[in-house]
């Protein structure tokens, strides 16, 4: 089976984002191609090899390397999750990683059961297709059953079924385009997120709050800009823990109860978005 974590939070160096509520579902660090599949079809190729370009944002060591030896638009790779439970209140997304050419690449959500593939009507793609540019970029596409749907209703989500080359000539020109010989994508980095990382409102959400004083010694304060509204504040240590609900109805706020080192502070608008900021407490 493949390596599979659940974290509370994930800290990126040099950077205030922060994922809430993640699940890696695979990084293909450990275990072989078939531990990470649970099956294939329509004349797809796939293996675990060395990142053909550990740099930029993806520096890990090992990947899934995707090919094709024939012609099915279908051609699929279903990777198993662990079976997950998600409710039709909760808003999930798949992000992965990607590196290769562009493809009109899409995930199937519907599967009812390990050995099912799901239907085409929830084939789903991302709003944004990958660059086909020399570089890994992120690809988030929202956990949703249909096309249609707006949230995920089937209770459990027990396996993704990745199409990585559907050959829409209209989405992506010259619609075939890997091959078995010397066009392939590679993809890394699977996790299910509570929030978009790409959304734009989280994007200037995360413009408009600051903290100060950074770093703070008892009390902090949340600057907001734009008519940003506060609904909810936490902080969270290094290890992920929530160690602080904050009363949104003051603006300045009380650590000094908390020791000296690095927190992070998690803010939630009126219009849902979330945005999060390091805080320094000396």
């Amino acid at each position: 089976m493949k390596l599979k974590i659940t974290y509370l939070f994930i800290l990126l160096i040099g950077s205030t984002n922060l994922m809430f509520g993640q699940t890696m579902i695979n990084d293909f660090e450990s275990g072989t191609t078939e531990d990470a599949l649970t099956n294939v079809g329509g004349g797809i190729t796939a293996e675990i090899v060395d990142n053909p370009n550990a740099s930029g944002d993806n520096t890990t060591a090992k990947v899934l390397k995707i090919g094709r030896n024939d012609t099915q638009w279908w051609i699929f790779a279903g990777i198993d999750v662990g079976d997950i439970a998600i409710s039709d209140a909760e808003t999930k997304f798949l992000s992965f990683m990607v590196y290769g050419p562009k493809t009109d690449l899409a995930m199937r959500f519907n599967a009812t059961a390990d050995d099912n593939n799901g239907t085409n009507g929830g084939i789903i793609r991302p709003a944004t297709l990958h660059s086909g540019e020399a570089q890994w970029e992120q690809i988030v596409i929202p956990i949703v059953d249909s096309q249609t749907a707006t949230s995920f209703t089937g209770s459990t989500l027990f396996k993704l079924v990745f199409h990585p080359d559907i050959a829409d000539g209209t989405i992506v020109e010259g619609g075939q385009i890997l091959n078995d010989s010397d066009s392939f994508l590679y993809i890394d980095q699977m996790q299910i997120l509570d929030s978009n990382p790409l959304s734009i409102s989280n994007f200037e959400l995360n413009n408009n709050i600051s903290l100060s004083p950074n770093p703070a010694s008892n009390i902090f304060k949340i600057n907001t800009f734009n008519n940003t509204i506060i609904k909810e504040i936490s902080i969270y240590n290094i290890l992920g823990k929530k160690v602080n609900a904050l009363n949104i109805g003051v603006n300045q706020f009380d650590i000094s109860s908390l020791s000296t080192g690095m927190y992070m502070v998690k803010i939630k608008d009126s219009k849902g978005s979330i945005a999060s900021k390091k805080l320094f407490v000396k």
